[in-house]
C-alpha cells in the first residue's frame, strides 16, 4: 500500500489530470445519453481535425508502445521493458477478453445507417467488438508507463493529454462510444499503475530493511534505468 501511495505521489502530475477526467467523464454519462456523446464528438469535426485526430489515433494502435519496448530492449535496459511488455500483455488480454464476451456494435453498426455520421474516408470501418476500446487503453497503458519512469514528472501532464486525445480521436473518427474509451482509459491506466507497482514492490523487498530513503534510492535507480544513456 505504502508503495501505491508513494507512486500516486510522486506521478500526480499524470494521475491528478486522470482523476478529473473519470470525474468528469462520469458526469458527462450521467448528463447525456450514448448518443448525444457521440454525435456530439462525432460532429465536431473539419479537414484539419480529422487529419490531426488520425494522427493521435495511430500512436494508440500498439506500433508505439512496440517501438518504445524495441529501444529499452536494444539499450540493454531489461527491467524497465519487462515492465512494459508485462503491462501491453496484460491491457491486451482484459481488454480482448471483454470484447469478445460483450461484443457490443461500433457506431457504425449501432446506427447501421453512415449517413448520420461523420466518417473518415481512410479509415476502415469496424461494426462489432466496440467495448471497451482497446486504442484507449492502449494509449493510457503506454502514457501511464512513460510517466511512471521518466524523471521530469511533470511531463506527466503532457503524458495525460496525448493519452486522452489519442482516446477522444476513437469517437471523433466513430470507431467507438464515449464510454467506450472512458473504461478502456481506466483499464489502460490501471493495468499499467499496477503493474509497475507489482515490480516496484518487489524491487523495495529485496532490501533487508525497508525504510523511505531505500525506497527513494530504489525507485530513483530504476528510473535512471529507463532513461535514455
Amino acid at each position: 500500500m505504502k508503495t501505491f501511495v508513494t507512486l500516486l505521489r510522486r506521478n500526480a502530475w499524470f494521475f491528478l489530470p486522470l482523476l478529473v477526467w473519470i470525474l468528469v467523464g462520469a458526469v458527462l454519462q450521467s448528463i447525456f445519453t450514448r448518443e448525444e456523446l457521440f454525435m456530439g464528438i462525432n460532429h465536431s469535426c473539419c479537414p484539419f481535425v480529422d487529419v490531426l485526430m488520425t494522427g493521435f489515433t495511430y500512436l494508440a494502435d500498439g506500433i508505439v508502445f512496440g517501438a518504445v519496448l524495441l529501444y529499452l530492449l536494444v539499450a540493454r535496459k531489461f527491467r524497465p521493458f519487462l515492465i512494459g511488455l508485462t503491462t501491453v500483455l496484460t491491457e491486451t488480454v482484459i481488454v480482448q477478453v471483454m470484447k469478445r464476451t460483450i461484443d457490443a456494435p461500433r457506431p457504425l453498426g449501432y446506427f447501421q445507417d453512415p449517413s448520420l455520421l461523420h466518417l473518415v474516408k481512410w479509415m476502415p470501418p469496424h461494426y462489432n467488438h466496440s467495448f471497451p476500446s482497446g486504442h484507449a487503453a492502449c494509449a493510457f497503458a503506454l502514457f501511464c508507463y512513460l510517466a511512471l519512469i521518466d524523471n521530469n514528472k511533470k511531463r506527466g501532464a503532457l503524458f495525460m493529454g496525448v493519452a486522452l486525445a489519442a482516446a477522444y480521436s476513437r469517437v471523433y473518427l466513430a470507431q467507438h462510444f464515449f464510454q467506450d474509451i472512458y473504461i478502456g482509459s481506466i483499464i489502460g491506466a490501471a493495468t499499467s499503475f499496477v503493474v509497475y507497482s507489482l515490480f516496484e514492490y518487489r524491487n523495495l523487498t529485496k532490501t533487508p530493511e525497508l525504510c523511505p530513503q531505500a525506497a527513494m534510492e530504489a525507485e530513483a535507480a530504476l528510473l535512471a534505468e529507463a532513461q535514455p544513456g
